[in-house]
């Protein structure tokens, strides 16, 4: 399934490709560089749908959409979006130019050492390196600022919304994010080609009660929404009823729902 956001004559090579890899996991691609996004987790300790075992595989071997993937990003340490146990596995069969992720609350971690021991740059971020711009190629630019988690039990972990510029288009990953206490003044100046949210977020997005912020983007995509046979919190069917709910004034809004589902921005 490919959605087309945004098409002004623009040729393959320059459009911005997004894929869904699984939940919240997704890959960039763009003038040959890729991106994986939170998409390196295990299968406990959440609800969420998991990487199959044959989407495992192909990550270890670099196949298909997988092949030479440059950065991991990760947005914060819960099971659904980071396994630090098989990143090092990961890494183990990749090469990759680099890794984000948030500074580990202890800087002898397995992951820290693994990662210094075969020379594998990584940032580790934290609120000193908020906002700083990291231009890791000449048409990626690679920024992240930190926002409490929704949940008020997970505030003690470091959670980070990521802005990605590939050269003149600006796309915001928000995650988890708690979106009642994130203002987005960072971005206010910035013109989003696409926002990035979960379901919760897009169902309060228009609800001043919820949602005491501001945000503009040309186009709305939902993600970290379960697959249908993993949909045991029917955030589907809610999802369905906001996005018919949504004012088209706003912008463009697209679910990002189904296996390898691709959005061109």
């Amino acid at each position: 399934m490919n959605s087309n956001l945004h098409d002004q004559g623009e040729s393959r090579d320059e459009k911005l490709r997004v894929t869904l890899v699984c939940n919240a996991g997704v890959l960039l691609e763009y003038r040959g560089t890729k991106v994986l996004l939170d998409s390196i987790y295990g299968p406990e300790g959440h609800p969420f749908s998991n990487l199959t075992d044959v989407t495992w595989q192909q990550m270890l071997q670099g196949e298909g959409l997988f092949s030479r993937v440059d950065y991991l990003l990760f947005t914060h340490a819960h099971p659904d979006h980071f396994s630090p146990g098989m990143t090092m596995q990961y890494l183990q069969h990749r090469p990759v130019k680099g890794v984000f992720k948030p500074q580990a609350d202890r800087p002898d971690s397995a992951l820290d050492a693994f990662l210094m021991e075969r020379r594998i740059p990584c940032v580790d971020l934290s609120l000193k390196t908020d906002h700083a711009s990291f231009h890791v190629e000449p048409h990626l630019t690679v920024r992240a600022f930190t926002a409490q988690h929704l949940d008020r039990k997970f505030w003690g972990v470091r959670h980070l919304c990521y802005v990605l510029s590939f050269d003149d288009k600006h796309v915001l990953f928000t995650a988890d994010v708690d979106y009642m206490s994130t203002s987005f003044d960072v971005v206010k100046d910035l013109p989003l080609r696409a926002v990035f949210l979960n379901p919760l977020f897009f169902r309060a997005f228009h609800n001043p009660k919820f949602f005491h912020g501001s945000l503009k983007a040309e186009n709305f995509c939902v993600y970290h929404v379960p697959f249908q046979e993993d949909d045991t919190m029917q955030m589907r069917y809610m999802l369905q009823r906001d996005l018919a709910n949504w004012p088209r004034e706003e912008g463009a809004a697209v679910a990002l729902t189904e296996p390898w589902q691709t959005v061109e921005l």
